[in-house]
């Protein structure tokens, strides 16, 4: 799957409507520019603009989130909603994937044949996903996913940092360790992007820098508190010293936590996401950090990718690569949790 990555940015400073003029990404007139051999008048012979008209057609956009009740879609929703209530002739529909492969090609199966103007996904299995991203892409209707990609090329992917975090953390745990210990990972549904990159970045870094630090064990957590419990009970069972724990989110290391609150283990855990629970289990001292990103503002990048999308008519037709947008990271901890202010939790 190829990827073109576009910027490392927060949602105001957006610049999504360059993106046809950078490398990888061209408009329908470009493209058709292309294969008449560049002629410029026979491309617009040969290709109409096909985007709609933002402020005034009726446009309908879907969200697909690997599951309703994840406090990450929650937070990616109300971005989306805050963000598309700007326009009133745009419809936006919430589906739930119920952390479900089946579920979410039969919902963007659903959605294409409704004719919807966009879709947002995330992806709950890459590979699982890439047909229906693929159909969805064939019949014009734009696929940006949301931090879970696809693996296919589509109009774009709006990204939480994944390899940067596992990469931080790493670097965080290494220090403390002084260059050695004992560590466990509770990683994401097998298959999804995000848990991978996380565990790419994690790994190289102490291969690189920390050799002297073991990695245990690690299972799947799939991104639920109670699971993760289980399996960090399992990891204290099986395992006299463990040092630090890796999730892949933050909602997996409160599980873990709770699992060594209850064992009477000091360990260090992190997280990824940042949501409001996870910086109250830091103040608490709980868990140990997170990397932090505004998912509010990452769900309104989302829309906003979306409607972009849709008045200029790109779709994956017109790409080499995915365009990559990634959220701005920070590393949180309790000494800079003061940083992360009411306005910005979720």
């Amino acid at each position: 799957m190829k990827k073109k990555m576009m910027a490392f940015l927060m949602v105001g400073a957006m610049a999504i409507g360059m993106l046809a003029g950078c490398g990888g990404v061209k408009t329908d007139s470009e493209a058709a520019s292309d294969a008449a051999g560049g002629d410029g008048k026979a491309a617009e012979e040969t290709a109409a603009a096909t985007g709609k008209d933002a402020y005034s057609d009726e446009i309908k956009i879907g969200f697909l989130p690997n599951v309703i009740g994840d406090s990450c879609a929650a937070a990616w929703a109300e971005g989306m909603e805050s963000y598309l209530g700007n326009f009133s002739n745009v419809t936006f529909n919430v589906f739930d994937g119920k952390a479900s492969v089946d579920t979410e090609n039969t919902i963007m199966e659903q959605m294409i044949n409704e004719k919807y103007d966009a879709i947002i996904l995330q992806a709950t299995d890459a590979a699982g996903l890439a047909a229906s991203t693929d159909k969805a892409e064939a019949a014009g209707i734009p696929v940006i996913t949301c931090n879970l990609d696809a693996d296919t090329i589509h109009t774009g992917l709006v990204s939480g940092v994944d390899v940067e975090a596992g990469e931080q953390i790493a670097i965080r745990i290494g220090e403390s360790l002084n260059g050695k210990g004992k560590i466990v990972i509770i990683s994401a549904t097998p298959g999804a992007t995000k848990g991978e990159n996380i565990d790419k970045g994690f790994k190289a870094v102490l291969e690189e820098k920390y050799p002297g630090i073991e990695i245990l064990d690690e299972q799947s957590g799939e991104w639920l508190t109670e699971n993760a419990n289980t399996v960090m009970n399992d990891f204290l069972t099986k395992y006299q010293d463990i040092d630090a724990v890796l999730c892949h989110n933050d909602a997996m290391a409160e599980g873990a936590a709770e699992a060594a609150k209850a064992a009477n283990k000091e360990i260090q855990i992190w997280g990824v996401d940042g949501e409001s629970k996870m910086l109250d289990y830091i103040e608490q001292g709980l868990c140990t950090g997170t990397v932090y990103t505004d998912c509010q503002k990452q769900g309104a990048a989302c829309a906003q990718f979306c409607m972009y999308a849709i008045g200029s008519g790109i779709t994956a037709k017109n790409l080499s690569a995915t365009p990559i947008v990634k959220m701005a990271p920070i590393v949180v901890t309790k000494e800079n949790l003061s940083e992360i202010t009411e306005d910005m939790r979720w």
